[in-house]
């Protein structure tokens, strides 16, 4: 569960003094009181070494150790916390720190401007759960076959859910299931490490099946206390083309007593672009039966629109790439305005994922998209988080539709 403020560590790492001591008084104000200030790099590794920080706030641009070294030292040693950039450089510069971040298994929670506001900050500050962080992948650190077969024979895969809003009126109305390994040893492995483990090795189908009955056993729960939200499940190219996968999941539904018409099964351009004969057999039978169906990652095909065609999609799923910041960049823009058109004259619900912050959030209600994913609502986070982040949702919502 998410800290209070009361116990949150949080360490300011910046070289100017005015902007630090700034920093640290907005921060004080939201009513967080354990903080620690670092002038450099070097002192802010110190630091790390002697207190458990549970939020770094970076200065990308330092003297002796900048905020990217900094970062790659934290990434060697473990930093479980969440990392906060604090620039006033470039967005582009800024972009490409925070991929590298990422692809340092550092836990990212986004950027502020300088100077910040505090709706930002408490926005930043509020998405951080060390529940929700992945583990860091250290270097070196292999996963076996036998470790992932034991892990699905052991039940440690598992469903986390990233909770869907819609823009218009703020209303929860859904979430994603995604995949996640809770391991005795290593914590929580991110799914970018165990997925083409599991596709590589021919276990891709087991796991999605286990992810399957799991998220459809919590979706009766849900339904039992008067929650009737729609949930969407990853396919694989494999578990769409071979196999019974309609069959299977037809029978889990009466097995758990879920309305097909509930679930939505996204599937990426790959999966029906290596035999469209069988994939439009399978997802044809999918629609028949009652669920929907989701085109994830559109755009970033370079079939997206015969696809859009030939297949029965009931859902235009925005690839984060188009959406994230896309009030800056104006090539980006058209094509999130076109595809949200587009996605309206053919009758499909239109999502948007990674939606991070808040104006991004404004620019797609003024577009008309229909649903939000992304951090700047929720975080993926295990079954039982879901109420308490609920309430939190519920209690931001005034002040956004207000908006």
């Amino acid at each position: 569960m998410s800290k209070t403020a009361d116990e949150l560590v949080i360490m300011v790492v910046e070289d100017h003094a005015f902007q630090r001591k700034t920093l640290i008084h907005q921060i004080r104000t939201l009513g967080y009181q354990h903080l620690l200030e670092a002038e450099n790099g070097i002192t802010a590794l110190a630091l790390c070494q002697s207190h458990t920080v549970d939020i770094l706030f970076c200065d990308l641009r330092m003297p002796g150790m900048d905020g990217m070294a900094l970062l790659r030292r934290l990434s060697l040693g473990g930093f479980q916390g969440g990392i906060i950039l604090s620039s006033a450089l470039e967005d582009d510069v800024v972009d490409a720190v925070l991929r590298m971040s990422a692809a340092y298994g550092l836990h990212v929670l986004g950027r502020i401007d300088k100077p910040s506001s505090p709706q930002q900050l408490r926005q930043l500050i509020d998405a951080w759960s060390p529940a929700s962080a992945p583990l860091a992948q250290k270097s070196g650190l292999t996963l076996s076959v036998d470790e992932l077969r034991r892990a699905l024979d052991n039940n440690q895969l598992l469903p986390w859910y990233q909770p869907k809003v819609a823009f218009a009126s703020g209303q929860w109305v859904g979430m994603e299931a995604l995949a996640r390994w809770q391991h005795p040893e290593y914590g929580l492995v991110s799914p970018a490490v165990f997925i083409p483990l599991a596709e590589k090795n021919g276990l891709i189908d087991q796991l999605t099946d286990v992810i399957i009955n799991k998220s459809l056993q919590d979706c009766h729960l849900w339904e039992q206390i008067g929650l009737s939200l729609n949930l969407s499940m990853n396919l694989s190219t494999t578990s769409l083309i071979e196999g019974d996968l309609c069959h299977f999941l037809i029978n889990q539904c009466q097995r758990w007593g879920v309305n097909p018409e509930l679930i939505t099964l996204e599937v990426t351009e790959s999966s029906f672009v290596q035999d469209l004969g069988k994939a439009l057999e399978a997802l044809t039978r999918l629609r028949m039966h009652g669920f929907g169906l989701s085109i994830d990652d559109f755009g970033t095909g370079y079939s997206s629109m015969q696809q859009l065609a030939l297949l029965p999609f009931t859902e235009l799923k925005l690839d984060r790439s188009f959406v994230d910041r896309c009030y800056a960049d104006p090539s980006h823009l058209a094509i999130i305005e076109s595809s949200i058109e587009l996605a309206r004259k053919l009758g499909l619900t239109s999502v948007a994922e990674g939606v991070e912050d808040a104006q991004t959030w404004q620019l797609l209600t003024q577009l008309g998209c229909d649903i939000c994913q992304g951090f700047f609502t929720a975080r993926p986070m295990p079954c039982n988080e879901l109420q308490h982040w609920h309430q939190t949702w519920q209690a931001r919502l005034p002040t956004l539709i207000s908006h």
